[in-house]
């Protein structure tokens, strides 16, 4: 189960299967910023917040989930599927130093090491074998969910030395299905990657509108992580809806471009 809860006035949720692995998922809540779309704890850059206050937002969100923000590591996203193996020596990439790499999920097996992944309805995935020592993050669009990125994540995890059944994942919280309308051709790509033997209401079903579908990003993912070897409960699915909760979260399908940016972080 994921909670709520506050530190300093940042506001953030956590995964209790996670413990002991210090994590969590921003919220817009207890940060710098001053603009409307991206008051106040917006982590991302070039939403309009001068470099120093993204830094300051962070910093502060770091705090809160007792990370040392010089151990962070963030990339540019691309919707992509590419999965990076990063260590302690790449502490602060992007954030105090200019990123030489992008992709959309994070894996590391270096101790000292923190990994951030930013969304504004995307569904962020933070996972952990704790014996191993092992953690990722992950950023899933619904291009990287059709092109499995958790399942290549979990293949790098394990590649590392984690053991797939061992693995904890919390999948943060995201636009949900009722507020993710999507074409015929997205949802050929989440039958195709579901497989049709899997494929529930809880992945896809029609919606109100003539060759439109509703989908469950979360859900989708959920099952990918299960095809991938862990069980179904070591994952915890937030129920939380960046869509329908403006008070809580930025969207990037209810606010457009001018808005700020969430984060969720994992470390080791």
């Amino acid at each position: 189960m994921q909670k709520r809860t506050d530190y300093n006035g940042v506001t953030y949720f956590y995964s209790e299967g996670m413990y002991p692995v210090r994590h969590g998922f921003s919220t817009r809540l207890g940060g710098m910023s001053k603009q409307a779309h991206t008051k106040s704890l917006n982590l991302g850059f070039y939403r309009g917040d001068p470099d120093i206050i993204v830094k300051k937002n962070i910093e502060r969100f770091c705090e809160a989930v007792d990370v040392d923000p010089e151990t962070l590591v963030i990339m540019p996203q691309i919707h992509s599927t590419n999965v990076i193996v990063v260590d302690r020596e790449m502490g602060g990439h992007g954030i105090y130093t200019p990123a030489t790499f992008e992709g959309d999920a994070l894996v590391s097996c270096s101790t000292g090491t923190a990994l951030g992944v930013r969304v504004a309805d995307c569904v962020p995935i933070l996972l952990a074998d704790p014996g191993a020592g092992v953690i990722a993050a992950v950023h899933a669009g619904w291009r990287g969910t059709v092109g499995n990125i958790v399942g290549k994540t979990v293949q790098k995890m394990c590649y590392l030395g984690a053991s797939a059944e061992d693995i904890r994942a919390a999948i943060g919280p995201h636009i949900s299905m009722a507020n993710y309308e999507v074409g015929e051709e997205v949802a050929k790509q989440v039958l195709a990657a579901v497989g049709e033997d899997s494929l529930t209401f809880a992945h896809l079903r029609p919606s109100e509108n003539e060759g439109k579908f509703l989908c469950g990003l979360g859900a989708v993912n959920k099952t990918l992580l299960m095809q991938a070897g862990l069980r179904e409960e070591h994952i915890d699915l937030s129920r939380e809806c960046t869509y329908a909760d403006s008070e809580l979260f930025y969207s990037h399908r209810r606010m457009g471009e001018k808005r700020g940016t969430m984060m969720g972080i994992i470390a080791i």
